[in-house]
């Protein structure tokens, strides 16, 4: 079973499952960003997805943390199986990997710009891995939902629902910023800033510093004689209190 946790700094998410809960996350999102092969953009976006697919897989593969967790074998159903104490175990392992919220929230755009093209070309609502991703989805709501006001919850889930990303005008500095400077904050700050970082991931197309910023990137793009992708900004904490 998949599960999403606030950090305690309200720096990001936990997100755990065992091996098999992870392995169908990667493998949904993976099949669902195929996307169009000459959209040098849709690269671009799926660079970033690929960030949060490298975490879901080395989570699975042990790379990252795990935890035990109970699973109900008591001694009764053991003796009911015909089960022994040095054949099996009482606890699940899960692994599980920290992700900060800003990239979360542009994942999840992302990642529905590609399953309403998959959604367009096959109109299967029946789709095995987009409903894996929805699912997802409904869990990140779920924690989301302790964390903020009923009013501010509506607006995260509706804006989820009505944002989208224009291919022609992405650029992922803006979003790097974005997470940069809330992986800055105090605990504090990001509960009193989340909802103006939400609104600036979902509106982007909205802030004239956006299109400036978009302007600045592509003419350095021309001078170092580079993609847009391959600039990227400092400004990570080394350590990030989770």
């Amino acid at each position: 079973m998949l599960k999403v946790q606030l950090t305690p700094n309200y720096a990001g998410v936990t997100i755990s499952g065992d091996y098999d809960d992870l392995n169908y996350l990667y493998d949904s999102i993976n099949y669902l960003i195929i996307g169009d092969a000459n959209s040098i953009e849709e690269d671009i976006m799926k660079n970033h997805l690929y960030g949060f697919l490298y975490d879901v897989r080395h989570a699975y593969q042990g790379q990252r943390d795990i935890e035990l967790n109970d699973n109900s074998l008591d001694d009764y159903m053991m003796k009911e199986y015909g089960l022994k104490h040095k054949d099996i175990t009482n606890k699940n392992l899960y692994f599980k990997f920290n992700y900060l919220l800003p990239d979360l929230i542009l994942d999840m755009i992302l990642i529905k710009h590609f399953i309403n093209k998959v959604n367009k070309k096959y109109r299967d609502e029946y789709n095995y891995y987009i409903n894996m991703v929805n699912y997802f989805y409904s869990i990140v709501l779920q924690t989301l939902q302790g964390f903020l006001t009923e009013i501010q919850f509506n607006k995260v889930k509706r804006g989820l629902k009505d944002s989208y990303i224009v291919e022609s005008t992405f650029i992922p500095q803006w979003f790097e910023i974005i997470s940069i400077d809330y992986a800055n904050m105090t605990k504090k700050s990001r509960k009193k800033e989340f909802m103006h970082i939400v609104h600036a991931i979902y509106d982007y197309y909205l802030y004239k510093s956006y299109f400036e910023l978009k302007e600045d990137i592509e003419n350095e793009c021309k001078k170092s004689n580079s993609t847009i992708d391959f600039l990227h900004y400092e400004g990570y904490p080394e350590i990030i209190e989770w």
